[in-house]
C-alpha cells in the first residue's frame, strides 16, 4: 500500500481555494499509485478557530462532491481537514471519502485548552481498513497524547496518522514523541503538517515518516507544499516537493538544454513551433538576467520553467486586445522537461503564474500559442483563455492565436 501525506499552504477561510488547492494536490499523487492521501488539520478552511463555527458545515455539503468524484474514480481514500457541526457544538474534523462508499467523518478527541472555547470533543476513534492494514488516525494535540496510539495500538492498529497544525515548538515536540512512539508500540507513524499562518501562530511543514523503530525515513521543508508517498511493503518513502522559483544563472545551460529537448519532443510530434532562433541561449539568459524566468523543480531536479513579465511581443500591437488599457501580464515561454510532461506540471506553472497576477492586481494575462499545437490550445481554452486574434512568427509556416484571460472584472464607468 501507498500512502500519501500532503503538506499544504491554506488560505485563511478561503474554501473554495483551498477545496481547488486540494484537489491539485490529490491528482499530483495519483501517478504514483496512493492508496490513501492524508491532508492538515482543517485543511480546507486553515487552522482559525475565530473563523470555524462560521465556516463549519457537514460532511454531506455539496461542495465536497469533487473529493468523492476522484475517490471513487482513481481508487483511492482521502482525508481533509475541515470544521464541522453537530448538535453539541463545532468539531474538529476530518472528512474521509473512500472509493464508492458513503462518507465518514473523525472528529478530535481531545482538545487543547485554548480550543475550547471554539470547540466541543469528539467521541469516537475512526480506523480505516486499505490493503489488509489497518490506520488509526489522530489531529493534532491529541497525538501527543501517549493514551491516544496506546488506545490505537491495543485495539490493532498498523499504521498511527496524525493530521496537524503545528509551529516550530510544536514540530519539535512531535519530532521526538513520534520518534519515541513509533519505536514503543512497533507502528509506524506519518505526520501531514501545513505551511504558513495559522491562527496566531507559523506553522512550519516538515512533514515526516517514521518506520517502527522510530527511525525518522524523510521528511519536506519547512516553506513549500509538497508530497510524502510511504510505501508500507518496502518501508521507503518519496519525497515530491515542487518548488517555483527564481532561476539562477547557474540554471542557464540545464534550462537551455531543457528548451532544445522540448523544441526535440515537438518536432517529433510533427509540431514546429519553436526554431533554432528561438528560444535561444541568449534569450534565456535575458530571462535570468531580468529575474523574469521562474523554475520549476522537485528537489534540485529540473521540471519546467516559464518566463513572466509585461514585455509584449510587436507583433501584438496588432491584436484587437478586450484589456488595453489595463495592466497586464504576459507569458512567455512555458516548458516542461518531455520526461516530465502529462503530469501536471505546466498547469502547475500556469498556477502560479495566474496567482503572482492577481497578488500584483493585474487585470489580464496574455500569451500566444502554436495554431498546431492542439492539446496546448486545448489547455488554455480550458483555463478560460480567449482566443482575440492571430499574428505570424518568423520560420514559422502557421499562424500563432493570441489568447487572454481576464483575472479582474472591469467596474463600468460612471456615466
Amino acid at each position: 500500500m501507498k500512502i500519501c501525506i500532503a503538506q499544504t499552504k491554506s488560505l485563511k477561510g478561503k474554501v473554495q481555494h483551498n477545496i481547488h488547492n486540494h484537489l491539485q494536490l490529490i491528482e499530483r499523487s495519483i501517478p504514483f499509485h496512493s492508496d490513501l492521501v492524508i491532508f492538515p488539520e482543517l485543511s480546507i478552511t486553515g487552522y482559525e478557530p475565530d473563523l470555524a463555527k462560521e465556516l463549519a458545515t457537514t460532511f454531506e455539503n455539496d461542495m465536497f462532491n469533487p473529493f468523492q468524484e476522484v475517490s471513487d474514480k482513481n481508487d483511492i481514500t482521502i482525508g481533509i481537514g475541515m470544521p464541522t457541526n453537530g448538535t453539541e457544538g463545532t468539531f474538529i474534523s476530518m472528512l474521509i471519502f473512500q472509493p464508492r462508499t458513503q462518507r465518514t467523518v473523525y472528529s478530535k478527541q481531545l482538545l487543547h485548552a485554548d480550543e475550547k472555547p471554539y470547540f466541543v470533543c469528539g467521541t469516537h476513534q475512526t480506523y480505516l481498513h486499505i490493503k489488509d492494514k489497518k490506520i488509526a488516525l489522530g489531529i493534532c494535540c491529541e497525538t501527543l497524547q501517549q493514551e491516544h496510539i496506546l488506545n490505537s495500538n491495543k485495539n490493532g492498529a498498523d499504521l498511527y496518522i496524525a493530521s496537524v497544525a503545528k509551529s516550530k515548538a510544536g514540530v519539535d515536540k512531535a519530532y521526538s514523541h513520534f520518534s519515541k512512539m513509533a519505536n514503543e508500540f512497533n507502528t509506524p507513524i506519518l505526520m501531514s503538517n501545513c505551511i504558513g499562518i495559522c491562527d496566531n501562530f507559523l506553522s512550519v511543514g516538515q512533514s515526516a515518516v517514521w518506520n517502527n523503530k522510530g527511525d525518522l525515513l524523510e521528511k519536506l521543508d519547512d516553506e513549500s507544499q509538497g508530497l510524502l508517498i510511504y510505501d508500507t511493503e518496502l518501508e521507503t518513502v518519496e519525497i515530491h516537493q515542487l518548488k517555483i522559483a527564481k532561476g539562477q544563472l547557474s540554471d542557464l545551460e540545464a534550462v537551455f538544454q531543457m528548451y532544445l529537448n522540448a523544441k526535440d519532443e515537438l518536432e517529433n510530434n510533427g509540431i514546429y513551433q519553436w526554431t533554432a532562433n528561438y528560444p535561444t541561449h541568449a534569450i534565456i539568459e535575458n530571462d535570468l538576467k531580468n529575474g523574469t524566468l521562474f523554475t520549476l523543480k522537485n528537489s534540485n531536479e529540473l521540471i519546467g520553467a516559464i518566463s513572466i513579465s509585461e514585455e509584449q511581443e510587436k507583433e501584438y500591437q496588432s491584436v484587437n486586445w478586450k484589456f488595453n488599457a489595463s495592466k497586464v501580464l504576459v507569458i512567455h515561454r512555458l516548458v516542461v522537461n518531455p520526461k516530465h510532461q502529462n503530469k501536471g506540471h505546466a498547469r502547475t506553472l500556469m498556477d502560479f503564474a495566474e496567482n503572482l497576477a492577481k497578488e500584483n492586481n493585474y487585470t489580464s494575462i496574455r500569451l500566444d500559442a502554436y495554431s498546431r499545437n492542439t492539446s496546448v490550445l486545448k489547455f488554455y481554452k480550458k483555463r478560460n483563455y480567449i482566443i482575440r486574434g492571430e499574428v505570424n512568427f518568423p520560420e514559422r509556416e502557421h499562424v500563432f492565436y493570441c489568447m487572454e484571460n481576464e483575472l479582474i472584472e472591469l467596474k463600468p464607468k460612471k456615466q
